[in-house]
């Protein structure tokens, strides 16, 4: 599975929306994690929640089916129809990755169901949550 993870700083996951990172880390999760590469974050600095900010970081990540996350903000509503937003709720993002490891076969599962769901992750297990408002993540 191809993931992008935001950070500013390499280590951990971008406290901010998702958006906010200064940089994308593009992984490949599987049998274990290689990380492929990394894209700098040079969507429009806009206001809150704008489309163009949206636009700008489908852009960069085109061609990767899933976000991973520690929070995402109001284009949550835009990007949910064509990508998988996980949202951890651990912040390192070694752990993190781990924890998208341990819950596989669940993620894989998504990737392959409609769209407009994301999926909210923690040591204690995931939950998939129908994408209805901004405001829930």
């Amino acid at each position: 599975m191809k993931v992008a993870v935001s950070t500013s700083d390499g280590k951990e996951i971008t406290k901010d929306h998702f958006g906010e990172g200064k940089f994308f880390l593009i992984y490949e999760v599987g049998d274990g994690v290689m990380l492929l590469e990394k894209r700098e974050n040079n969507s429009p600095e806009e206001e809150h929640g704008a489309k163009e900010k949206a636009r700008g970081i489908s852009a960069i990540l085109s061609d990767i089916p899933i976000f991973l996350g520690y929070q995402f903000g109001p284009n949550i509503m835009r990007i949910k129809d064509k990508f998988l937003p996980v949202v951890s709720r651990e912040r390192n993002i070694e752990k993190a990755l781990e924890l998208l490891r341990r819950y596989e076969d669940e993620i894989k599962k998504e990737l392959k169901a409609p769209r407009g769901r994301a999926i909210i992750m923690n040591e204690g297990g995931i939950r998939i949550v129908e994408v209805k408002d901004a405001k829930d993540f």
